[in-house]
């Protein structure tokens, strides 16, 4: 009722919908400063894939990683830690996944390390006001004491707005039952706190979508072949300013199903098809390896061409089975951390089922695995 959403180009045509509410006239800042985006000689890296508004999965992840204690507080000294994004949605406690990572990127940056957390398609879809996969509970964290007055406030503004460009319109007792249900308590403040210059809109702003580390390139959707004119820095460069502001009329790299937050080509397409385009990333970014999120598939790290692609979005989120997986990088070795298990992650084809049998006997209810492993069993005609 109250979006004119495009479904074709995932976009929403009216980047935010409360216009005239007071609370969202916000000057839009310039564009951040570009943040560091590359980092060498890193001993110990742990990845995270999605965690779609589940906090108690995600330090569960992090706890059996070796990343925090049972209190939620830094043990990892230099490690670094890289979350792939898509934080909210689909999930209740956004909130909370939040103020545990903002804390975490203080205490590992006190100790040596880093947090990393990258801007995935989600993150950008909160502040652009495509809400279709924003969790009731996301809503709920954010409501005040003043809430209701606010949003009586809101309605107010709205109906003088319908009312002066329709002299004939009624506001009865059904239409404001309608209007409060499309908009619940705690919406209000959720588009204002995604905003560009709201809290968390800032944050997320104030982080990169494709970063390097040592020879490995993380980033949340992929790289398709016309963005690899493209420099890291320069990516995220225009991802920040999009996000702040700096749309066109035509899908930016932020939107579109190619660019860097949506790409699925290297985690889905057949692999000898993708082979030579994968080729060109390790050549222009000068990397052996690829991290992804974005694509969940069998309840673990998934590795694509001998390993050089790796596909850790493991359905952390109870919405996707709550598979609790993590990649570490240390020593020159690449190991899935599922649970508390450490098992290594082969960098061939014939490597492949011995791994995912090893993962299916820790997770037993992973049925997407289990088909896999009947594919790869599977006797040849």
């Amino acid at each position: 009722m109250y979006f004119s959403f495009n479904r074709e180009k995932a976009r929403p045509s009216v980047r935010f919908f409360l216009a005239g509410f007071l609370l969202l006239h916000l000057f839009i800042s310039q564009s951040l400063m570009a943040a560091e985006d590359q980092w060498q000689d890193v001993e110990r890296i742990v990845a995270v894939g999605d965690i779609h508004g589940d906090y108690d999965n995600f330090l569960k992840v992090l706890q059996g990683a070796d990343i925090v204690n049972r209190r939620g507080n830094w043990i990892a000294g230099e490690t670094h830690l890289v979350q792939l994004g898509d934080v909210p949605d689909r999930g209740p406690d956004t909130s909370n996944v939040i103020a545990l990572l903002k804390k975490l990127e203080k205490q590992a940056e006190r100790d040596g390390g880093r947090v990393h957390v990258l801007i995935g398609n989600h993150e950008a879809m909160n502040m652009y006001g495509d809400l279709r996969y924003v969790d009731p509970g996301e809503y709920a964290a954010l409501r005040t004491r003043n809430s209701r007055r606010v949003r009586d406030n809101y309605y107010e503004t709205d109906i003088a707005r319908r009312k002066q460009a329709d002299s004939g319109f009624v506001a009865d007792k059904a239409f404001r039952e309608q209007w409060e249900q499309s908009i619940p308590l705690g919406m209000l403040e959720h588009r204002v706190a995604w905003s560009a210059e709201g809290d968390l809109g800032k944050w997320v702003r104030q982080h990169n979508a494709v970063i390097k580390i040592n020879r490995t390139l993380f980033l949340h959707g992929g790289i398709s072949a016309e963005d690899l004119v493209l420099s890291i820095t320069e990516i995220n460069e225009q991802i920040r300013h999009e996000l702040n502001g700096g749309l066109g009329e035509e899908p930016g790299l932020s939107e579109k199903s190619t660019g860097p937050l949506w790409y699925r080509g290297l985690a889905s397409n057949d692999e000898e098809i993708e082979r030579a385009h994968l080729e060109k990333v390790l050549a222009t970014y000068d990397v052996d390896r690829v991290v992804l999120g974005h694509t969940p598939g069998l309840g673990t790290i998934v590795p694509r061409f001998e390993g050089r692609v790796l596909i850790v979005d493991t359905g952390l989120s109870s919405y996707y089975g709550g598979f609790l997986a993590s990649l570490l990088l240390e020593n020159s070795g690449a190991f899935t951390v599922q649970g508390d298990e450490k098992v290594p992650l082969p960098d061939s084809k014939e490597g492949l089922l011995p791994y995912f049998q090893r993962i299916a006997e820790l997770e037993p209810n992973a049925r997407a695995l289990q088909a896999r492993i009947n594919d790869l069993t599977a006797p040849v005609d």
